[in-house]
Protein backbone atom coordinates (compact mmCIF):
# COMPACT_ATOMS: atom_id res chain seq x y z
CA UNK A 1 0.00 0.00 0.00
CA UNK A 2 1.17 3.22 -0.73
CA UNK A 3 2.18 5.76 2.14
CA UNK A 4 0.39 8.68 2.50
CA UNK A 5 1.49 11.93 4.93
CA UNK A 6 -1.50 12.23 7.51
CA UNK A 7 -1.35 15.39 9.94
CA UNK A 8 -1.60 14.27 13.36
CA UNK A 9 -4.96 14.54 14.78
CA UNK A 10 -5.95 17.40 17.11
CA UNK A 11 -8.95 16.74 19.66
CA UNK A 12 -11.50 19.73 19.78
CA UNK A 13 -10.60 20.17 23.08
CA UNK A 14 -7.10 20.84 22.56
CA UNK A 15 -7.40 23.28 19.97
CA UNK A 16 -6.93 26.40 21.60
CA UNK A 17 -3.82 25.36 23.21
CA UNK A 18 -2.22 24.01 19.70
CA UNK A 19 -3.34 27.51 18.00
CA UNK A 20 -1.08 29.30 20.66
CA UNK A 21 1.64 27.28 20.15
CA UNK A 22 1.02 27.16 15.76
CA UNK A 23 0.94 31.39 16.23
CA UNK A 24 3.85 31.19 18.77
CA UNK A 25 6.00 28.70 16.34
CA UNK A 26 4.91 30.52 12.84
CA UNK A 27 4.23 27.05 11.42
CA UNK A 28 1.33 27.28 8.94
CA UNK A 29 1.92 23.67 7.84
CA UNK A 30 0.54 22.56 11.20
CA UNK A 31 -1.98 25.80 10.95
CA UNK A 32 -3.44 24.05 7.40
CA UNK A 33 -3.84 20.70 8.77
CA UNK A 34 -5.52 21.96 11.79
CA UNK A 35 -8.02 23.89 9.95
CA UNK A 36 -8.84 21.11 7.64
CA UNK A 37 -9.64 19.04 10.16
CA UNK A 38 -11.94 21.55 12.80
CA UNK A 39 -12.60 23.91 10.66
CA UNK A 40 -16.52 23.24 10.90
CA UNK A 41 -16.31 22.94 14.54
CA UNK A 42 -14.59 26.20 15.06
CA UNK A 43 -17.79 28.60 16.39
CA UNK A 44 -17.72 31.25 19.56
CA UNK A 45 -14.30 32.11 20.77
CA UNK A 46 -12.42 29.71 18.90
CA UNK A 47 -13.44 30.91 15.92
CA UNK A 48 -12.07 34.56 17.10
CA UNK A 49 -8.85 32.72 18.32
CA UNK A 50 -8.46 31.09 14.37
CA UNK A 51 -9.27 34.25 13.11
CA UNK A 52 -6.74 36.09 14.56
CA UNK A 53 -3.73 33.67 14.28
CA UNK A 54 -4.70 33.45 10.87
CA UNK A 55 -4.50 37.41 10.39
CA UNK A 56 -0.84 36.52 11.62
CA UNK A 57 -0.05 34.32 8.13
CA UNK A 58 1.79 36.24 6.01
CA UNK A 59 0.24 37.18 2.74
CA UNK A 60 3.05 35.02 0.39
CA UNK A 61 1.77 31.74 2.88
CA UNK A 62 -1.68 32.86 2.36
CA UNK A 63 -1.15 33.15 -1.37
CA UNK A 64 1.01 29.79 -1.08
CA UNK A 65 -1.75 27.68 0.79
CA UNK A 66 -4.97 28.93 -0.09
CA UNK A 67 -6.89 26.43 2.40
CA UNK A 68 -5.87 29.04 4.62
CA UNK A 69 -8.15 31.16 3.07
CA UNK A 70 -11.29 29.11 3.05
CA UNK A 71 -10.46 28.50 6.55
CA UNK A 72 -9.88 32.53 6.85
CA UNK A 73 -13.58 32.76 5.32
CA UNK A 74 -15.23 29.94 7.23
CA UNK A 75 -13.69 31.64 10.84
CA UNK A 76 -14.96 35.39 10.16
CA UNK A 77 -18.38 34.34 9.03
CA UNK A 78 -18.56 31.90 12.28
CA UNK A 79 -18.28 34.62 14.61
CA UNK A 80 -20.36 37.19 11.98
CA UNK A 81 -23.30 34.28 11.11
CA UNK A 82 -23.11 32.35 14.32
CA UNK A 83 -26.71 30.45 13.24
CA UNK A 84 -26.43 30.68 9.65
CA UNK A 85 -29.73 32.45 9.00
CA UNK A 86 -28.30 34.48 6.27
CA UNK A 87 -26.16 32.20 4.19
CA UNK A 88 -25.82 34.36 1.01
CA UNK A 89 -22.80 36.57 2.38
CA UNK A 90 -20.76 33.47 3.27
CA UNK A 91 -21.85 31.41 0.09
CA UNK A 92 -21.02 34.39 -1.58
CA UNK A 93 -17.96 34.69 -0.52
CA UNK A 94 -16.80 31.58 -0.23
CA UNK A 95 -18.05 30.62 -3.53
CA UNK A 96 -16.41 33.97 -5.21
CA UNK A 97 -12.87 32.27 -3.80
CA UNK A 98 -13.26 29.26 -5.04
CA UNK A 99 -14.47 30.46 -8.85
CA UNK A 100 -10.95 32.73 -8.67
CA UNK A 101 -8.31 30.12 -7.46
CA UNK A 102 -9.77 27.54 -9.50
CA UNK A 103 -9.57 29.73 -12.78
CA UNK A 104 -5.63 29.08 -12.39
CA UNK A 105 -5.54 26.17 -10.83
CA UNK A 106 -3.80 23.26 -13.67
CA UNK A 107 -6.14 20.00 -12.37
CA UNK A 108 -4.07 18.01 -14.16
CA UNK A 109 -0.83 19.12 -12.32
CA UNK A 110 -2.04 19.86 -8.94
CA UNK A 111 -0.15 17.48 -6.42
CA UNK A 112 -1.96 18.52 -3.36
CA UNK A 113 -5.11 16.17 -3.16
CA UNK A 114 -6.60 18.84 -0.26
CA UNK A 115 -6.47 21.58 -1.98
CA UNK A 116 -7.65 19.88 -4.67
CA UNK A 117 -10.96 19.06 -3.37
CA UNK A 118 -11.04 21.99 -1.25
CA UNK A 119 -10.56 24.51 -4.07
CA UNK A 120 -12.88 22.41 -6.58
CA UNK A 121 -15.44 21.59 -4.60
CA UNK A 122 -15.91 25.60 -4.06
CA UNK A 123 -16.01 26.07 -7.57
CA UNK A 124 -18.53 23.57 -8.04
CA UNK A 125 -20.43 25.15 -5.68
CA UNK A 126 -20.89 28.67 -7.00
CA UNK A 127 -21.41 26.80 -10.61
CA UNK A 128 -24.14 24.92 -8.95
CA UNK A 129 -25.29 28.45 -7.86
CA UNK A 130 -25.32 30.16 -11.00
CA UNK A 131 -27.57 27.22 -12.53
CA UNK A 132 -24.60 26.05 -14.32
CA UNK A 133 -25.07 21.84 -12.66
CA UNK A 134 -23.83 20.20 -16.08
CA UNK A 135 -20.24 22.52 -15.81
CA UNK A 136 -20.32 21.73 -12.02
CA UNK A 137 -20.95 18.10 -12.77
CA UNK A 138 -18.05 17.85 -15.22
CA UNK A 139 -15.69 19.82 -12.71
CA UNK A 140 -16.45 17.33 -10.40
CA UNK A 141 -15.49 14.64 -12.95
CA UNK A 142 -12.02 15.89 -13.70
CA UNK A 143 -11.50 16.54 -9.79
CA UNK A 144 -12.16 12.90 -8.90
CA UNK A 145 -9.84 11.47 -11.50
CA UNK A 146 -6.92 13.40 -11.10
CA UNK A 147 -7.67 12.65 -7.04
CA UNK A 148 -8.05 9.14 -7.47
CA UNK A 149 -4.36 9.46 -9.63
CA UNK A 150 -2.79 11.51 -6.82
CA UNK A 151 -4.35 9.11 -4.02
CA UNK A 152 -2.10 5.87 -5.85
CA UNK A 153 1.39 8.05 -5.72
CA UNK A 154 3.61 7.19 -2.48
CA UNK A 155 4.04 9.87 -0.45
CA UNK A 156 0.58 11.71 -1.48
CA UNK A 157 -0.65 14.10 1.08
CA UNK A 158 -4.80 12.49 2.15
CA UNK A 159 -7.67 14.32 1.24
CA UNK A 160 -8.86 16.64 4.82
CA UNK A 161 -12.23 15.37 4.50
CA UNK A 162 -12.81 11.68 2.58
CA UNK A 163 -16.44 11.57 0.86
CA UNK A 164 -16.78 15.78 0.40
CA UNK A 165 -15.91 15.61 -3.18
CA UNK A 166 -18.27 12.61 -3.54
CA UNK A 167 -20.63 14.29 -1.65
CA UNK A 168 -20.85 17.49 -3.71
CA UNK A 169 -21.14 15.48 -6.79
CA UNK A 170 -24.43 13.95 -5.25
CA UNK A 171 -25.83 17.40 -4.18
CA UNK A 172 -24.74 17.93 -7.78
CA UNK A 173 -26.87 15.16 -9.89
CA UNK A 174 -29.62 15.25 -7.00
CA UNK A 175 -30.32 19.19 -8.18
CA UNK A 176 -30.13 17.90 -11.96
CA UNK A 177 -32.67 15.33 -11.48
CA UNK A 178 -30.71 12.52 -11.58
CA UNK A 179 -31.49 10.35 -8.49
CA UNK A 180 -29.68 7.03 -9.52
CA UNK A 181 -26.79 9.06 -10.02
CA UNK A 182 -27.04 10.77 -7.10
CA UNK A 183 -27.83 7.92 -4.90
CA UNK A 184 -24.47 6.43 -5.98
CA UNK A 185 -22.47 9.02 -5.25
CA UNK A 186 -24.20 10.05 -2.08
CA UNK A 187 -23.17 6.44 -0.97
CA UNK A 188 -19.65 6.50 -1.93
CA UNK A 189 -19.12 9.76 -0.03
CA UNK A 190 -21.05 7.57 3.26
CA UNK A 191 -18.44 5.22 2.83
CA UNK A 192 -15.38 6.74 2.39
CA UNK A 193 -16.50 9.05 5.34
CA UNK A 194 -17.07 6.27 7.76
CA UNK A 195 -13.66 5.27 7.44
CA UNK A 196 -12.11 8.27 9.11
CA UNK A 197 -13.65 8.58 12.81
CA UNK A 198 -13.00 12.69 12.16
CA UNK A 199 -15.13 13.17 8.84
CA UNK A 200 -18.54 12.62 10.79
CA UNK A 201 -19.79 15.97 9.15
CA UNK A 202 -19.48 14.21 5.60
CA UNK A 203 -20.58 10.96 6.95
CA UNK A 204 -23.46 12.94 8.17
CA UNK A 205 -24.66 15.24 5.51
CA UNK A 206 -24.28 12.08 2.86
CA UNK A 207 -27.04 10.25 5.19
CA UNK A 208 -29.13 12.84 5.63
CA UNK A 209 -28.99 13.78 2.01
CA UNK A 210 -30.05 10.13 1.29
CA UNK A 211 -32.89 9.85 3.50
CA UNK A 212 -34.19 13.05 1.40
CA UNK A 213 -33.87 11.58 -2.12
CA UNK A 214 -35.78 8.18 -0.65
CA UNK A 215 -38.53 10.14 1.24
CA UNK A 216 -39.23 12.39 -1.87
CA UNK A 217 -39.36 9.47 -4.35
CA UNK A 218 -41.41 7.35 -1.79
CA UNK A 219 -39.43 4.99 -0.56
CA UNK A 220 -40.72 5.38 3.30
CA UNK A 221 -38.32 2.19 4.55
CA UNK A 222 -34.93 3.31 2.84
CA UNK A 223 -35.60 7.32 4.31
CA UNK A 224 -36.12 5.55 7.71
CA UNK A 225 -33.33 3.21 7.40
CA UNK A 226 -30.69 6.47 6.59
CA UNK A 227 -32.76 8.32 9.37
CA UNK A 228 -31.96 6.09 11.65
CA UNK A 229 -27.54 5.76 10.21
CA UNK A 230 -27.73 9.52 10.95
CA UNK A 231 -28.16 9.51 14.80
CA UNK A 232 -24.87 7.27 14.84
CA UNK A 233 -23.38 10.60 13.66
CA UNK A 234 -22.63 14.31 15.61
CA UNK A 235 -22.69 17.54 14.36
CA UNK A 236 -19.03 18.88 14.80
CA UNK A 237 -20.75 22.08 16.00
CA UNK A 238 -24.48 23.62 16.21
CA UNK A 239 -23.64 26.13 13.95
CA UNK A 240 -23.56 24.29 10.58
CA UNK A 241 -26.08 21.47 12.35
CA UNK A 242 -29.03 22.71 10.04
CA UNK A 243 -27.25 22.84 7.03
CA UNK A 244 -25.89 19.11 7.47
CA UNK A 245 -29.13 17.68 8.68
CA UNK A 246 -31.72 19.44 6.62
CA UNK A 247 -32.00 17.11 4.12
CA UNK A 248 -33.57 14.33 7.06
CA UNK A 249 -35.58 16.72 8.20
CA UNK A 250 -37.42 16.97 4.63
CA UNK A 251 -37.24 13.13 5.01
CA UNK A 252 -39.12 13.01 8.34
CA UNK A 253 -41.52 15.46 6.14
CA UNK A 254 -42.29 13.56 3.67
CA UNK A 255 -42.47 10.55 6.58
CA UNK A 256 -44.92 12.80 8.57
CA UNK A 257 -47.18 13.55 5.33
CA UNK A 258 -47.60 9.83 4.29
CA UNK A 259 -48.89 9.34 7.77
CA UNK A 260 -51.29 12.67 6.96
CA UNK A 261 -49.70 13.67 10.74
CA UNK A 262 -50.33 17.18 10.04
CA UNK A 263 -48.69 18.62 13.03
CA UNK A 264 -45.52 16.37 12.96
CA UNK A 265 -45.11 17.85 9.35
CA UNK A 266 -45.52 21.63 10.26
CA UNK A 267 -42.85 21.22 12.80
CA UNK A 268 -40.11 20.12 9.80
CA UNK A 269 -41.85 22.71 7.47
CA UNK A 270 -40.61 25.56 10.58
CA UNK A 271 -37.56 24.35 10.02
CA UNK A 272 -36.76 24.08 6.60
CA UNK A 273 -38.91 26.91 5.80
CA UNK A 274 -41.21 27.15 2.60
CA UNK A 275 -38.15 26.83 -0.22
CA UNK A 276 -37.31 30.61 -0.50
CA UNK A 277 -34.42 30.18 1.83
CA UNK A 278 -31.22 30.35 0.44
CA UNK A 279 -30.30 26.46 0.09
CA UNK A 280 -29.40 24.34 -1.96
CA UNK A 281 -32.07 21.74 -1.70
CA UNK A 282 -34.70 24.21 -1.97
CA UNK A 283 -36.21 22.46 -4.67
CA UNK A 284 -36.79 19.83 -2.06
CA UNK A 285 -38.21 21.73 0.30
CA UNK A 286 -40.83 23.61 -1.96
CA UNK A 287 -41.73 19.89 -3.23
CA UNK A 288 -42.69 19.84 0.93
CA UNK A 289 -44.59 22.99 1.01
CA UNK A 290 -46.83 22.68 -1.52
CA UNK A 291 -47.72 19.14 -0.54
CA UNK A 292 -48.76 20.20 2.55
CA UNK A 293 -50.47 22.81 0.63
CA UNK A 294 -52.21 20.44 -1.24
CA UNK A 295 -53.34 18.27 1.63
CA UNK A 296 -53.85 20.61 3.93
CA UNK A 297 -53.67 24.50 3.40
CA UNK A 298 -55.33 27.15 1.28
CA UNK A 299 -55.15 26.09 -2.06
CA UNK A 300 -55.68 28.91 -3.70
CA UNK A 301 -53.23 30.68 -1.28
CA UNK A 302 -50.58 28.01 -2.42
CA UNK A 303 -50.74 29.27 -6.60
CA UNK A 304 -49.98 32.44 -5.19
CA UNK A 305 -47.22 31.53 -3.12
CA UNK A 306 -46.19 29.53 -6.14
CA UNK A 307 -45.48 32.80 -8.01
CA UNK A 308 -43.19 34.17 -5.63
CA UNK A 309 -40.90 31.11 -4.79
CA UNK A 310 -39.12 31.75 -8.76
CA UNK A 311 -38.34 35.27 -6.92
CA UNK A 312 -36.39 34.24 -4.06
CA UNK A 313 -34.03 32.58 -6.56
CA UNK A 314 -32.19 32.99 -9.40
CA UNK A 315 -33.83 32.27 -13.21
CA UNK A 316 -31.34 29.99 -14.22
CA UNK A 317 -31.81 27.53 -11.03
CA UNK A 318 -35.48 27.66 -11.36
CA UNK A 319 -35.97 26.80 -15.20
CA UNK A 320 -34.23 23.37 -14.51
CA UNK A 321 -33.71 20.19 -13.57
CA UNK A 322 -35.25 19.17 -10.24
CA UNK A 323 -36.42 23.06 -9.23
CA UNK A 324 -38.27 23.16 -12.75
CA UNK A 325 -39.92 19.83 -12.54
CA UNK A 326 -41.36 20.73 -8.42
CA UNK A 327 -42.44 23.81 -9.66
CA UNK A 328 -44.24 23.03 -12.35
CA UNK A 329 -45.46 19.55 -10.84
CA UNK A 330 -46.78 21.48 -7.91
CA UNK A 331 -48.51 24.11 -10.44
CA UNK A 332 -50.23 21.18 -12.08
CA UNK A 333 -51.34 19.57 -8.78
CA UNK A 334 -53.08 22.79 -7.53
CA UNK A 335 -54.77 23.86 -10.82
CA UNK A 336 -56.30 20.40 -10.64
CA UNK A 337 -57.61 21.04 -6.66
CA UNK A 338 -58.76 24.34 -7.18
CA UNK A 339 -60.76 23.20 -10.64
CA UNK A 340 -58.65 24.74 -13.11
CA UNK A 341 -58.71 21.68 -15.06
CA UNK A 342 -58.32 23.02 -19.01
CA UNK A 343 -55.20 25.10 -17.57
CA UNK A 344 -53.40 21.85 -15.75
CA UNK A 345 -54.07 19.85 -19.04
CA UNK A 346 -52.39 22.50 -21.44
CA UNK A 347 -49.58 23.28 -18.81
CA UNK A 348 -48.78 19.20 -19.16
CA UNK A 349 -49.13 19.52 -22.70
CA UNK A 350 -47.02 22.26 -22.81
CA UNK A 351 -43.98 21.26 -20.84
CA UNK A 352 -43.96 16.98 -21.14
CA UNK A 353 -47.24 15.48 -22.33
CA UNK A 354 -45.17 12.26 -22.63
CA UNK A 355 -43.15 12.37 -19.49
CA UNK A 356 -44.06 10.13 -16.48
CA UNK A 357 -43.41 12.42 -14.09
CA UNK A 358 -46.77 14.32 -15.25
CA UNK A 359 -48.27 10.78 -15.71
CA UNK A 360 -50.54 11.13 -12.21
CA UNK A 361 -52.06 14.50 -12.82
CA UNK A 362 -52.59 13.72 -16.29
CA UNK A 363 -54.68 10.37 -15.27
CA UNK A 364 -56.07 12.28 -12.46
CA UNK A 365 -57.44 14.81 -14.75
CA UNK A 366 -59.00 12.17 -17.16
CA UNK A 367 -60.90 10.27 -14.18
CA UNK A 368 -62.27 13.09 -12.88
CA UNK A 369 -63.31 14.04 -16.44
CA UNK A 370 -64.87 10.20 -16.98
CA UNK A 371 -62.14 9.01 -19.28
CA UNK A 372 -61.96 5.46 -17.38
CA UNK A 373 -60.47 3.94 -20.20
CA UNK A 374 -57.70 6.80 -20.60
CA UNK A 375 -56.88 6.30 -17.46
CA UNK A 376 -56.22 2.12 -17.33
CA UNK A 377 -53.98 2.78 -20.41
CA UNK A 378 -52.05 5.37 -19.04
CA UNK A 379 -51.59 3.55 -15.49
CA UNK A 380 -50.86 0.07 -17.38
CA UNK A 381 -48.31 2.04 -19.37
CA UNK A 382 -46.34 3.56 -16.49
CA UNK A 383 -47.12 2.69 -13.14
CA UNK A 384 -44.15 0.61 -12.81
CA UNK A 385 -41.86 2.42 -15.23
CA UNK A 386 -38.46 2.87 -14.34
CA UNK A 387 -38.83 6.78 -14.07
CA UNK A 388 -42.09 6.57 -12.62
CA UNK A 389 -41.26 7.01 -8.36
CA UNK A 390 -42.87 4.64 -5.88
CA UNK A 391 -44.72 8.46 -4.47
CA UNK A 392 -46.85 8.09 -8.23
CA UNK A 393 -46.74 4.59 -8.55
CA UNK A 394 -49.15 4.27 -5.64
CA UNK A 395 -51.81 6.81 -6.42
CA UNK A 396 -51.51 5.49 -9.92
CA UNK A 397 -52.56 2.22 -9.30
CA UNK A 398 -55.39 3.22 -6.95
CA UNK A 399 -56.81 5.37 -9.87
CA UNK A 400 -56.72 2.70 -12.10
CA UNK A 401 -58.80 0.73 -9.61
CA UNK A 402 -61.11 3.21 -9.76
CA UNK A 403 -61.57 3.73 -13.74
CA UNK A 404 -61.97 0.32 -13.49
CA UNK A 405 -64.57 -0.01 -10.48
CA UNK A 406 -66.51 3.02 -12.46
CA UNK A 407 -66.66 0.63 -15.62
CA UNK A 408 -68.26 -2.03 -13.47
CA UNK A 409 -64.90 -4.08 -14.02
CA UNK A 410 -64.29 -5.28 -10.30
CA UNK A 411 -61.56 -8.39 -11.37
CA UNK A 412 -59.62 -5.64 -13.01
CA UNK A 413 -60.03 -3.06 -9.52
CA UNK A 414 -59.09 -6.67 -7.79
CA UNK A 415 -55.54 -6.56 -9.93
CA UNK A 416 -54.29 -3.10 -9.09
CA UNK A 417 -55.45 -3.14 -5.63
CA UNK A 418 -53.18 -6.62 -5.34
CA UNK A 419 -49.99 -4.22 -6.52
CA UNK A 420 -51.09 -1.44 -4.27
CA UNK A 421 -50.85 -3.71 -1.14
CA UNK A 422 -47.38 -4.70 -2.14
CA UNK A 423 -46.30 -0.85 -2.65
CA UNK A 424 -48.33 0.72 0.51
CA UNK A 425 -47.61 0.16 4.20
CA UNK A 426 -50.93 0.35 6.27
CA UNK A 427 -49.62 3.70 8.06
CA UNK A 428 -50.06 5.35 4.97
CA UNK A 429 -52.19 7.60 4.47
CA UNK A 430 -51.65 10.33 1.43
CA UNK A 431 -52.15 7.98 -1.68
CA UNK A 432 -55.89 6.99 -0.23
CA UNK A 433 -56.61 10.74 1.15
CA UNK A 434 -56.63 12.01 -2.48
CA UNK A 435 -58.61 9.41 -3.87
CA UNK A 436 -62.41 10.68 -4.40
CA UNK A 437 -64.29 10.01 -0.66
CA UNK A 438 -67.24 8.38 -2.40
CA UNK A 439 -64.65 5.95 -3.99
CA UNK A 440 -62.23 5.35 -1.23
CA UNK A 441 -64.29 3.44 1.04
CA UNK A 442 -65.20 0.83 -1.68
CA UNK A 443 -61.50 0.63 -2.68
CA UNK A 444 -60.47 0.18 0.77
CA UNK A 445 -62.89 -3.06 1.11
CA UNK A 446 -62.63 -4.46 -2.18
CA UNK A 447 -58.72 -4.50 -2.26
CA UNK A 448 -58.69 -5.38 1.84
CA UNK A 449 -55.89 -2.34 2.28
CA UNK A 450 -54.63 -2.22 5.42
CA UNK A 451 -54.84 0.44 7.96
CA UNK A 452 -53.61 1.13 11.38
CA UNK A 453 -55.54 2.39 13.72
CA UNK A 454 -54.11 5.85 13.45
CA UNK A 455 -53.89 5.77 10.30
CA UNK A 456 -57.72 5.37 9.69
CA UNK A 457 -58.28 8.04 12.17
CA UNK A 458 -56.13 10.48 10.14
CA UNK A 459 -58.19 8.92 7.13
CA UNK A 460 -61.49 9.67 8.18
CA UNK A 461 -60.43 13.28 9.50
CA UNK A 462 -59.06 13.81 5.41
CA UNK A 463 -60.44 16.59 3.75
CA UNK A 464 -61.38 16.31 -0.14
CA UNK A 465 -58.14 17.41 -1.89
CA UNK A 466 -59.32 17.06 -5.55
CA UNK A 467 -63.02 18.14 -7.12
CA UNK A 468 -65.53 15.07 -7.83
CA UNK A 469 -65.34 16.42 -11.49
CA UNK A 470 -63.48 18.92 -13.31
CA UNK A 471 -64.48 20.56 -16.74
CA UNK A 472 -62.08 20.02 -19.30
CA UNK A 473 -62.18 21.46 -22.97
CA UNK A 474 -59.64 20.06 -25.11
CA UNK A 475 -59.49 21.60 -28.52
CA UNK A 476 -57.33 20.64 -31.43
CA UNK A 477 -53.68 22.34 -32.43
CA UNK A 478 -55.48 24.21 -34.97
CA UNK A 479 -58.88 25.40 -33.46
CA UNK A 480 -56.31 26.65 -30.77
CA UNK A 481 -54.53 28.34 -33.53
CA UNK A 482 -57.60 29.20 -35.39
CA UNK A 483 -59.14 31.12 -31.99
CA UNK A 484 -55.96 32.81 -31.10
CA UNK A 485 -55.95 34.92 -34.41
CA UNK A 486 -59.76 35.72 -34.32
CA UNK A 487 -58.42 36.86 -30.27
CA UNK A 488 -55.72 39.10 -32.43
CA UNK A 489 -58.56 40.86 -34.37
CA UNK A 490 -58.51 38.74 -37.89
CA UNK A 491 -61.34 37.54 -39.86
CA UNK A 492 -61.69 34.52 -40.78
CA UNK A 493 -60.86 35.80 -44.06
CA UNK A 494 -57.70 36.82 -43.09
CA UNK A 495 -57.12 33.75 -40.66
CA UNK A 496 -57.43 31.52 -44.08
CA UNK A 497 -55.14 33.38 -46.57
CA UNK A 498 -52.67 33.51 -42.93
CA UNK A 499 -53.00 30.04 -42.13
CA UNK A 500 -53.14 29.06 -46.27
CA UNK A 501 -56.33 27.20 -45.96
CA UNK A 502 -59.87 27.87 -47.04
CA UNK A 503 -62.48 29.85 -45.42
CA UNK A 504 -65.06 26.82 -45.02
CA UNK A 505 -62.16 25.13 -42.98
CA UNK A 506 -61.32 27.99 -41.01
CA UNK A 507 -65.50 28.20 -40.62
CA UNK A 508 -65.41 24.21 -39.52
CA UNK A 509 -62.75 24.82 -37.02
CA UNK A 510 -64.31 27.61 -35.24
CA UNK A 511 -67.84 26.50 -35.04
CA UNK A 512 -65.78 22.99 -33.33
CA UNK A 513 -64.36 25.43 -30.92
CA UNK A 514 -67.46 27.06 -30.22
CA UNK A 515 -68.73 23.94 -29.46
CA UNK A 516 -66.37 22.79 -27.15
CA UNK A 517 -66.22 26.26 -25.41
CA UNK A 518 -70.34 25.91 -25.45
CA UNK A 519 -70.44 29.70 -27.06
CA UNK A 520 -72.21 31.05 -30.05
CA UNK A 521 -69.99 33.99 -30.74
CA UNK A 522 -66.51 34.90 -31.07
CA UNK A 523 -66.71 37.07 -27.99
CA UNK A 524 -68.29 34.93 -26.00
CA UNK A 525 -65.96 32.09 -27.20
CA UNK A 526 -63.07 34.15 -26.04
CA UNK A 527 -64.34 35.30 -22.95
CA UNK A 528 -64.96 31.45 -22.34
CA UNK A 529 -61.28 30.22 -23.78
CA UNK A 530 -59.78 32.68 -21.50
CA UNK A 531 -62.04 31.79 -18.50
CA UNK A 532 -60.72 28.20 -18.90
CA UNK A 533 -57.30 28.91 -19.52
CA UNK A 534 -57.07 27.36 -22.82
CA UNK A 535 -56.05 30.84 -24.07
Amino acid sequence: MPHRTQPARVSVGDLSEKLARIAEDCDWTALEALCDQHILAVEGELANRLLFVLSQVPDEELRARPRLMFSWIGAYHAIKQPHVSELRPYLRHYTELGARLAATMDIAGETSAATLVTVGTAAMIGLRMRGASAEAEELGERLTARAARLGALPGADAEPRPGWLAMQRGLTRSLMDDFPGAVELYRQAYERATAEPETAATALNAAANLAMIFGHLGHGDLARQWLDRMRGFESPSERVRFLLTVGGTIARGWDALDRYDEASLADCLATTGDGTRQLEVWPFVAALSFAHGLCFGDTALSLAQLGTLPLSHAPELVGQGTAFRVIRRAHVDLLIATGQATRALRLIKETDPKGSWLTLPAARLRLLNGEYEAVRAMAARTSWHETTSRRDARPMLLLKAVAALRMGDDAEARKSLVLVRRVRPPDEVLSLAALPPADRDEVIRLGELPLTDAAARRLARARPVFPDRVELVELTNREQVVLAELDAGLTIGEVARKLVVSVNTVRTQVKSAYRKLNASSREGALMRAYELGVL
